[in-house]
């Protein structure tokens, strides 16, 4: 490695000719714009135009040298955006020559490479990445016309730079133009074959949010590779990514559900490069690049269908599934689709009822107003169970297999999906016009019931007594002021009506309200409304009874028919100091504690024990009822550990767990 100031345009940039600096593939887009970069820059060049003894530094440009076919690459490891943005103003210089003598001598010293044919890739002294390209060719071949429809900012800048260089001309001349700018410096760092460039790349970029995760990903598969292997990773995969994935931090979201759903773990969005390192290197001692990268595209092309797609007729699962769009079941249904798609294991029809599954569990929580937080880090959990139950029994019964995952293994614990009694109470009393699935169920309860769907894009949500309380409906309602604010907003006094009649209708009284709703007949669910002679608070929870008896119908709660890991000889029970406990004997020989389980109350317990204790409280796992410490969710660690959290402490924990006919769990795992 070496390390040297130097002046851009009249030593760095000269001193290189017949070489060629190269943008590679795995670089972000050229990114610098007028308003965040080059204002500044033209600021500071004014500021040497009125000083001949300053000089401005710009920064660092690193690079590593290499020989292709006897043609030597400057490739740029950092510092693409102020060498990209020289070479713009080098290229609008040119188009400002007052003479072809001086554009020649411009482009022979900056631009192009005299000794290389006109048709040959090394003519240009820059080659920028490839989504780039097309745009600086024409600059440099001068066919402004073509550009003038492009949004990149190559050519936005180019035109911005010129347009201000001309003025500078103007104002000063050209000499002390180019002697200005030749007091722009740099220090390069030119790296050789022994330094790990990746490495320095990625502590260039620690600092600060310059770089997504997923620019860290594609560098990192390209940096060690050739200009032209770099150009066909990028065109036979990476492109592919990003047509499908409008901004990195789109990508980025992607790879940390893929990653889960190949790895059964969900990983934080700070740890998500290290982590893809990780794999990767694991996975490529097996395989190459290019198995690996099309493997990650079809999970892309997975996503895409799941969340982006334009669908004309997508099946009613798949509308639900994105209408709730949730990321949070990601990884889980990434895997399936491989299961279906890819390696058909199982069939359309399994796909989409594992969606519905998918769709009941988080449409039931939604409703039933019950906290997400933890839910996203489970779904690479469940997703490892159900591939360890399929294993062993197959996948003829998985959708069975995933409502047992999904749904018998967490009653009773924060995961659960929420009861009948569960929707109910909380839907009778929530706010459900700030819902925002709201809408949705009512065209979804309206639609259900009418064999010729209706096009509600021109439908809003009404409320039927008004949101603005007067005389008149206050006794309609047969409530106080505080009652009726909370009763305006529950889910029997919404409807569905155009937006003209949702206008008209405003806070008149019911008959007049039911004259309008009249002109929507066609709305199944105004027809009732209609036809009533009051609307009362009774109404209204009569109503929003009748709604949520109507979701629960089409979302009903699920039970499997089998329980896929029980073994009756592997149950076992702790009675001890006045305790008693339940669980399960797992085939890893850890042992599941099960909800109900009695935890002894004492104030002698310290240590690790203590402080495993006060974070099951703390988390909700284990409550202090009447005095009683009872568990509320299954927890799972090695038998040992388990007696000692509900025994506060023990010499030869496992002995205290004994199976069904009465063996100390000890002996039979010994």
């Amino acid at each position: 490695m070496e390390a040297n100031p130097r002046k851009l345009l009249d030593e760095f940039i000269p001193e290189s000719i017949g070489k060629q600096f190269v943008i590679p593939v795995y670089q972000r887009k050229y990114t610098w714009t007028v308003k965040n970069q080059l204002e500044q820059l033209m600021s500071d060049l004014k500021g040497l135009l009125d000083n001949e003894n300053k000089e401005h530094f710009l920064g660092t440009i690193i690079y590593l040298e290499t020989v292709v076919n006897y043609k030597t690459e400057k490739s740029i490891v950092d510092g693409q955006q102020r060498l990209v943005t020289m070479f713009l103003i080098a290229a609008a210089l040119k188009s400002l020559a007052e003479n072809e003598w001086r554009a020649r001598e411009i482009s022979e010293q900056y631009l192009e490479n005299y000794s290389e044919p006109v048709d040959s890739k090394y003519r240009q002294r820059l080659y920028p990445a490839v989504s780039d390209e097309d745009d600086y060719r024409l600059i440099v071949e001068e066919k402004y016309d073509e550009l003038k429809q492009s949004k990149s900012n190559i050519s936005k800048n180019f035109f911005y730079l010129r347009k201000k260089l001309a003025v500078l001309i103007n104002e000063y001349n050209f000499d002390q133009l180019m002697y200005a700018l030749k007091r722009f410096t740099i220090v390069y760092i030119k790296l050789d074959q022994h330094d790990d460039a990746q490495q320095i790349f990625e502590s260039i970029n620690s600092n600060g949010e310059r770089l997504t995760a997923s620019d860290l990903m594609r560098n990192y598969i390209m940096m060690d590779k050739s200009n032209n292997e770099q150009t066909i990773l990028y065109d036979t995969y990476w492109k592919k990514l990003e047509n499908i994935f409008e901004d990195s931090r789109k990508m980025e979201d992607f790879f940390r559900f893929y990653l889960a759903a190949v790895t059964n773990e969900l990983t934080e969005k700070k740890n998500l490069y290290v982590a893809f390192k990780k794999y990767y290197i694991s996975k490529r001692i097996d395989t190459d690049d290019g198995t690996l990268l099309s493997e990650i595209v079809r999970y892309a092309k997975y996503f895409s269908l799941l969340y982006y797609d334009n669908l004309e007729n997508p099946r009613e699962e798949l509308s639900d599934y994105r209408v709730i769009s949730s990321m949070m079941p990601a990884p889980f249904m990434l895997a399936f689709c491989d299961l279906f798609y890819n390696s058909h294991i199982i069939n359309e029809d399994q796909f989409y009822g594992v969606m519905k599954i998918m769709n009941i569990y988080l449409i039931r929580r939604i409703f039933a107003g019950m906290d997400t937080s933890r839910v996203s880090k489970a779904f690479p959990v469940y997703l490892k169970r159900v591939k360890e139950i399929a294993k062993v029994n197959g996948y003829e019964n998985i959708e069975d297999i995933v409502v047992y995952v999904l749904v018998d293994k967490n009653r009773s614990n924060n995961m659960a999906l929420p009861t009948d009694k569960n929707l109910e109470s909380n839907m009778l009393e929530t706010n459900a016009y700030t819902m925002n699935l709201t809408r949705w169920l009512l065209e979804k309860i309206e639609n259900h019931e009418n064999s010729a769907k209706l096009d509600m894009s021109n439908f809003e949500v009404e409320h039927i007594m008004p949101q603005t309380s007067t005389p008149y409906w206050v006794k309609q309602a047969g409530v106080s002021d505080e009652d009726y604010t909370n009763l305006i907003n529950t889910i029997g006094n919404l409807t569905l009506v155009t937006k003209s009649d949702n206008s008209a209708a405003g806070n008149r009284d019911f008959e007049t309200k039911k004259r309008v709703f009249n002109d929507t007949l066609h709305i199944h669910m105004n027809k009732k409304l209609f036809e009533m002679n009051s609307w009362t608070s009774v109404d209204i929870n009569n109503r929003s009874e009748e709604i949520i008896s109507k979701l629960i119908n089409m979302y009903p709660y699920l039970r499997s028919k089998k329980d896929y890991n029980y073994k009756e000889n592997r149950r076992v029970y702790l009675n001890s100091q006045g305790v008693h406990a339940e669980g399960y004997l797992n085939e890893d020989n850890s042992l599941t504690i099960y909800v109900g389980s009695q935890f002894l109350v004492s104030e002698k317990i310290k240590g690790k024990v203590l402080e495993i204790r006060k974070k099951m409280l703390i988390n909700g796992d284990l409550q202090n009822i009447d005095g009683q410490l009872i568990l509320k969710s299954e927890y799972t660690v090695a038998p040992s550990t388990a007696a000692e959290l509900i025994l506060g402490g023990s010499k030869n924990g496992w002995s205290y767990w004994k199976n069904n006919e009465g063996i100390p769990i000890g002996e039979v795992i010994r």
